[in-house]
């Protein structure tokens, strides 16, 4: 039994350490306004608790973009997360 038990703790240990699959995520309309946008990034500010921070998104072919995306336009970003990067899946006006 005691060969077993480093190895279930070894197991366990990865279990723990394993990357999450990444999901998508939605930024709230209220608060998310277009610092800037081109074919290749869209970078959003939004405040929470008074204090503002932007947000730098990839945008691809496969980004759907519906309503009128300029700078000040309130929008909604869908994203899911890949190698350090906030991938826009869909950004829609408000």
């Amino acid at each position: 039994m005691s060969a077993r038990r480093p190895f279930l703790v070894l197991w366990l240990l990865g279990a723990f350490t394993a990357p999450a699959p990444s999901k998508n995520a939605v930024l709230n309309v209220s608060n998310v306004t277009i610092v800037s946008i081109d074919a290749h990034s869209l970078v959003v500010s939004r405040s929470i608790k008074g204090k503002t921070e932007q947000l730098r998104f990839v945008v691809n072919s496969d980004t759907t973009r519906k309503g009128n995306l300029t700078s000040g336009s309130r929008v909604t970003v869908h994203y899911t997360t890949q190698n350090h990067e906030n991938i826009a899946t869909s950004i829609q006006s408000r």
